[in-house]
């Protein structure tokens, strides 16, 4: 459980109405800067957990960012609508950020203090050279133009990508109280989403593709 103890807004200054998000009074819609205490589940007000519901968090988005945009403000002073744009800009990446599962659960674990994928470049196991015979595998399906190896691939890679989400589904909300070897071992599983995706796009891919324009 998030156990954390932030110092957030909790009232309007300008009303005194009650804040559901730190940027923008409900009531008389005075916008407020994002505090450096307040993350992306701050902005949308929402659980600071994994197991997120997806319409829930696209609702959040939708009514926070119709009272924050830019055009809500053109009358305003200039500080206002400089500062309705900054907001939006942001309010626009924690959704981007939240709704994918795997950018999700890479921010839980940077601001749960873990490694970036700079930090730490490691793969699970053996996945580096799985990967490289099946870069091999996968062009000679494409070579040869044969359908069914590119779909069983296909099939066994997305497959792969699906099991390893969902490890990191499983982890994800225990990464507040994680060592920092649990935390590392984590990322070393966000990592390899990258080479299943990576794979998935190359199945995609026409090898004749660079030399038809010529």
């Amino acid at each position: 459980m998030d156990e954390r103890a932030i110092s957030l807004p909790v009232k309007c200054l300008s009303c005194n109405e009650q804040l559901t998000t730190p940027i923008v009074c409900d009531g008389c819609h005075t916008l407020y800067p994002v505090p450096q205490s307040a993350d992306f589940f701050d902005l949308l007000s929402i659980p600071r957990t994994f197991a997120l519901d997806s319409e829930s968090l696209s609702r959040a988005y939708r009514s926070i960012a119709r009272q924050i945009h830019p055009d809500t403000f053109g009358g305003d002073s200039i500080e206002a609508r400089n500062l309705s744009t900054r907001l939006s800009a942001q309010i626009n990446e924690a959704f981007a950020t939240l709704r994918d599962p795997v950018k999700r659960a890479a921010y839980i674990l940077e601001i749960a203090g873990g490694p970036s994928a700079i930090e730490v470049r490691e793969v699970p196991g053996t996945l580096l050279g799985e990967v490289m015979m099946l870069r091999e595998e996968i062009e000679q399906a494409q070579k040869s133009g044969d359908e069914a190896a590119m779909e069983k691939h296909r099939e066994t890679i997305t497959t792969r990508r699906e099991d390893t989400l969902r490890l990191i589904a499983d982890r994800a909300d225990a990464l507040w109280e994680a060592s920092d070897e649990d935390k590392k071992a984590f990322r070393v599983l966000l990592n390899s989403i990258k080479y299943f995706d990576n794979l998935l796009a190359e199945l995609q891919a026409d090898p004749l593709a660079a030399g038809k324009d010529h």
